[in-house]
């Protein structure tokens, strides 16, 4: 395949921190237009390699292509400027500011006129199929909305490669199939998309191919429509992997925890567990779910001491 027909390609890149080698000869390519999932475990060298796309850090060894031609990416500012606009896992917003107000932050140029911003703002938000509130403050934002503002910040830019870190970590199913539509609109517009994950069914819903990393090498490449979950799995941890759960029936006994009715502030002094109440018996492990700021830290703080209690047993 000709070099011009990738948006990003990657020749044995080399990455270590002193003696740790974090990815070791990686070669991997993503075509315009496409999605690619890199996989791999936590640990195992995906979002160092797309810092280095990025602009956060630099390779030891090996060569960036971007568009056909080597790209010399010394810091986030050239990898703007090659469009590449990257969405991390842990946002990069100002919480105190506006969506359009963050949006332009550290844009170069003269600043834009409020009304004028709000335009280009929502022309954005038209064209790719995301909905934001402009003048929303970002502490005010669900974690869905915060991600959408993040994804503008880098189209705002001109960026024509997003690379999304662990979009999905801490989103509920239906703001995971919004992602996934946003995604596809993205690519039906003519961008080029790195997912960095470890869901399987998310790879096998969005993705176009998958590169597998484990322990900072690449398994391989593999086309996801041909690929079955299993297999994709078998890549990522070097070994067969069974996906039944085989479960006793147990047989609980007393009652040695019981939580009636409490309720906890959070750190903006709001209740963030409000009259909850829970019974967990010995021999029995009890799942408390939930996407996070919702309630999880505080109960835990209440129950260990760490937060008082402004109600309940």
């Amino acid at each position: 395949m000709a070099q011009t027909e990738y948006a990003v390609r990657l020749q044995h890149v080399t990455k270590t921190f002193g003696p740790v080698v974090a990815n070791k000869d990686v070669s991997l390519g993503v075509r315009r237009g496409e999605i690619l999932a890199l996989l791999g475990e936590n640990g195992s060298g995906k979002t160092t390699l797309m810092n280095m796309i990025s602009g956060i850090y630099h390779p030891d060894g090996g060569t960036i292509y971007v568009d056909g031609k080597a790209a010399s990416i010394q810091s986030p500012l050239d990898a703007q400027n090659l469009g590449i606009g990257m969405i991390h896992q842990h946002f990069k917003l100002v919480n105190i500011f506006s969506a359009m107000e963050n949006i332009e932050l550290g844009t170069p140029g003269r600043k834009l006129p409020t009304k004028v911003l709000r335009e280009k703002v929502m022309e954005l938000c038209r064209t790719y199929g995301l909905e934001t509130d402009p003048e929303k403050p970002v502490h005010a934002m669900s974690v869905s909305e915060k991600q959408t503002v993040e994804i503008l910040k880098v189209l705002y830019r001109g960026a024509r490669i997003l690379i999304l870190d662990e979009p999905t970590a801490v989103l509920t199913p239906q703001e995971i199939h919004e992602l996934m539509e946003i995604m596809r609109n993205l690519t039906k517009e003519g961008k080029t998309i790195i997912l960095i994950t470890h869901k399987l069914k998310e790879i096998k819903e969005v993705a176009d191919v998958c590169t597998v990393l484990r322990r900072g090498r690449c398994m391989g490449t593999i086309q996801v429509a041909e690929t079955s979950e299993e297999e994709m799995a078998k890549l990522m941890v070097g070994r067969e992997v069974d996906f039944g759960v085989e479960k006793q029936a147990q047989q609980p006994g007393k009652v040695v925890l019981e939580i009636e009715h409490l309720k906890v502030k959070n750190s903006k002094g709001l209740l963030g567990v409000k009259d909850f109440s829970l019974q967990v018996r010995a021999g029995e492990i009890v799942g408390v779910a939930g996407i996070d700021g919702n309630g999880q830290t505080e109960l835990v703080y209440a129950l260990t001491g760490l937060a008082k209690a402004e109600g309940g047993k």
